[in-house]
């Protein structure tokens, strides 16, 4: 009997140790957080274990999702998952670091610890007791709407602040022509001329031939 009670209690001390050099001692996040449309779909996909969400797909075996890091802008993210076969054997490190590190290179950001299994280690002031996901939840798609009643997310696509493009109408190009009043006198003038001549012509005044001599001078 006592060998019996010794095998489960040292089931229990592997089973609650067997991840702690993957979570290790870092700090978690703290303060507002507003994730981006992306990084909600990924979390979906981490907490369901890939299996509900934008991203869902038949796995080949299953996993666990055993901690998330976000950057404090919401936008990049870094996590790790354990095969279930896997579990009482895993190879001891910093994952954590590891995942923050490799999120700071992705971002140019601080990043910091966002979950641990099922668990939302961000403090964003909201109930600490809701920010552990049940399954049940999980399981029924809840994941979006339960990161958007923890105020982590809004339904933005984008955490940053964007800007948006004005787009101003312009007014079609109207091609003004520039009158010059000089050449406008003198244009008037020539036509004047002109028919002046013409008139001599009818009239028996000017010859063709001086007609067109002085026809050809007054508009050269």
């Amino acid at each position: 009997m006592k060998k019996i009670i010794g095998i489960i209690i040292l089931s229990i001390l592997l089973s609650s140790t067997s991840f702690a050099g993957v979570v290790g001692a870092y700090k978690n996040g703290k303060g507002a957080l507003k994730i981006s449309k992306n990084t909600a779909n990924i979390l979906e996909y981490y907490f369901s274990k890939g299996k509900k969400g934008a991203y869902a797909k038949k796995q080949k075996e299953n996993w666990i999702g055993e901690l998330f890091v976000i950057s404090v802008d919401g936008n990049y993210y870094s996590w790790f998952n354990t095969p279930v076969r896997y579990q009482s054997s895993v190879a001891p490190g910093h994952y954590t670091g590891r995942a923050i590190s490799d999120c700071k290179k992705k971002s140019g950001q601080e990043c910091y610890l966002f979950a641990t299994r099922n668990k939302i280690v961000w403090d964003n002031g909201s109930d600490k007791k809701k920010r552990r996901l049940k399954r049940k939840d999980i399981k029924a798609g809840k994941t979006i709407a339960l990161l958007t009643e923890l105020g982590f997310y809004d339904g933005s696509t984008s955490s940053a602040t964007i800007t948006p493009k004005v787009i101003e109408k312009k007014e079609p190009k109207i091609k003004k022509k520039i009158v010059n009043t000089k050449e406008s006198v003198n244009d008037k003038d020539i036509v004047k001329k002109l028919k002046d001549l013409k008139e001599l012509l009818d009239t028996g005044v000017l010859s063709k031939e001086e007609f067109k001599k002085a026809k050809k001078k007054l508009l050269n």
